[in-house]
């Protein structure tokens, strides 16, 4: 898989914010079904866990995105006090998809 590079500028305007956010969600999904694959099957307890809590915070994420993409389409204010979260979820986004990737790197080890 590899990995769409997220830019780490907060959004100009609320557009760009919203495409980020729904560009976002969509590797969400794209990590979560990369997960479910065979190769990716845990094998031990260890890895077990460490699935369980990523598939939690991809599908934690998705939904956060989604109540903020809502927030910022409904107002006509706020969206300049939503920026530094916004930036946040780049971040969390990329170090969610780092770690997805380091877990696919140990599941594969394991087989």
């Amino acid at each position: 898989m590899k990995a769409r590079t997220v830019p780490p500028h907060p959004p100009k305007n609320k557009t760009t914010a919203i495409l980020r956010l729904e560009r976002i969600n969509s590797d969400l999904l794209s990590l979560r079904d990369n997960l479910k694959s065979y190769t990716c099957e845990p094998k031990t307890h260890g890895l077990f866990e460490k699935r369980e809590a990523i598939n939690n915070e991809l599908e934690g994420l998705r939904s956060s995105n989604q109540e903020l993409i809502k927030f910022i389409k409904s107002t006509k204010r706020g969206f300049e006090d939503r920026i530094e979260s916004i930036s946040a979820r780049l971040i969390q986004f990329r170090e969610l998809e780092r770690t997805v990737l380091e877990y696919i790197g140990m599941a594969k080890m394991h087989c």
